[in-house]
């Protein structure tokens, strides 16, 4: 069974044109750069759903100060910042494994517990499968379009001991949010059914929502993970966080690498947690310029627009001419580049994303976008 999940993983990443390294994410700039023809600074990246406010005012210089500590290790399993992250987010430190990015952090689980089948929503962030396949768990698929609500009674008859069940929230491209009372009811079927859930938070600071989290529910089968990569617009340094029972990060902490994060990502990750007004002028940024390119994309007349929560939007093209991959290349000759969706599952041709910027970038992708739309009605 293994065998044949692994010879079936291959082919799926065969035939869907996955990248061999990025597993078909966005953000990977010079290799976009260098496919279009173009300076990686010309380029507007629409492909890379981080805090459109970029990082909190002063951090590049509060880092340059820092330069000169590079000589030496980084305290180990970022201590400092592990103590003050847990005030943060009202949560004993002994509950939080801090990581290079939520990313390392998915992984690490996986690989550490190991699962005989891992759950996961189609279409959602292809790291877990990579992470699944990786350990050697077999991958089972749920369906989670953006129209579809999350049915805890699903997995009542199909979960098994050894099982981990995953779910992004919101979900990743679709932007779909589930609400903290469904997320409970999952996380107690699972237990009752000797199962371990695995819940990717990294979007819910972005959405005010954080009142929906399960990062405060104390579970013996929860892990929850968060991007401060992505909270901060941090993604070239990498930080993220785990937050599970205590008792296992202590195991985790012991026997895993004590260096995970490095000394200039510990020092943004202090000084960002002081930066009191910064996740409200996100949310303004997020909720405003979101339901700006909404309302462009639809005034179009060419597009569906998915209402997610988080701060980026899966679109999908409805004229039959359509083809993602042609209205790709289009916007990048214009120096705008967007992230494809049809390499995720239960995505075709038709579908994909964008993230959320401030207004003149913003203005300047819908422009590239109705120069494309009138080609393809010229």
């Amino acid at each position: 069974m293994l065998l044949h999940g692994i010879l079936q993983r291959w082919w799926s990443l065969l035939s869907r044109h996955f990248d061999d390294e990025t597993g078909g994410h966005g953000g990977d700039l010079e290799k976009v750069a260098r496919r279009w023809g173009r300076d990686e600074g010309e380029l507007l990246d629409f492909s890379s759903n981080v805090n459109p406010l970029g990082p909190p005012e002063g951090l590049l210089e509060h880092l340059s100060t820092a330069l000169p500590e590079l000589v030496n290790y980084p305290t180990p399993q970022a201590r400092v910042l592990r103590k003050e992250l847990s005030r943060f987010l009202d949560l004993p430190q002994e509950r939080l494994l801090l990581g290079n990015g939520a990313n390392e952090l998915i992984h690490l689980l996986l690989l550490w517990r190991r699962p005989q089948r891992a759950w996961i929503p189609a279409p959602t962030f292809s790291e877990y499968e990579r992470a699944a396949v990786l350990s050697g768990a077999a991958v089972e698929r749920y369906s989670l379009l953006p129209e579809e609500e999350l049915d805890p009674a699903y997995f009542e008859q199909r979960l098994s001991p050894g099982d981990l069940l995953v779910i992004c929230n919101p979900n990743n491209p679709t932007g779909r949010f589930y609400r903290r009372s469904n997320m409970v009811e999952l996380v107690a079927k699972a237990d009752a059914c000797g199962a371990e859930v695995m819940i990717d938070e990294s979007f819910i600071p972005l959405t005010g929502k954080n009142g929906e989290s399960l990062r405060n529910l104390q579970k013996d089968n929860l892990w929850i993970t968060l991007s401060l990569t992505k909270l901060w617009c941090l993604p070239g340094l990498r930080l993220g966080c785990m937050i599970g029972p205590a008792d296992q990060v202590s195991e985790l902490t012991r026997w895993g690498d004590p260096w995970r994060v490095n000394i200039l990502a510990q020092k943004a990750g202090l000084y960002c947690l002081k930066q009191d007004d910064y996740l409200d002028e996100s949310l303004a940024l997020i909720e405003r310029e979101r339901s700006y390119l909404k309302e462009q994309f639809e005034k179009t007349g060419c597009f569906h627009v998915f209402d997610g929560a988080a701060n980026y939007l899966l679109l999908k093209g409805t004229f039959p001419e359509f083809d993602v991959a042609d209205f790709q290349d289009c916007l990048a000759g214009k120096g705008v580049y967007i992230r494809r969706a049809d390499n995720f599952y239960g995505l075709d041709h038709c579908y994909f994303r964008v993230a959320v910027r401030r207004r003149a970038e913003n203005e300047r992708l819908i422009r590239a976008v109705k120069e494309c739309l009138a080609g393809y009605h010229n």
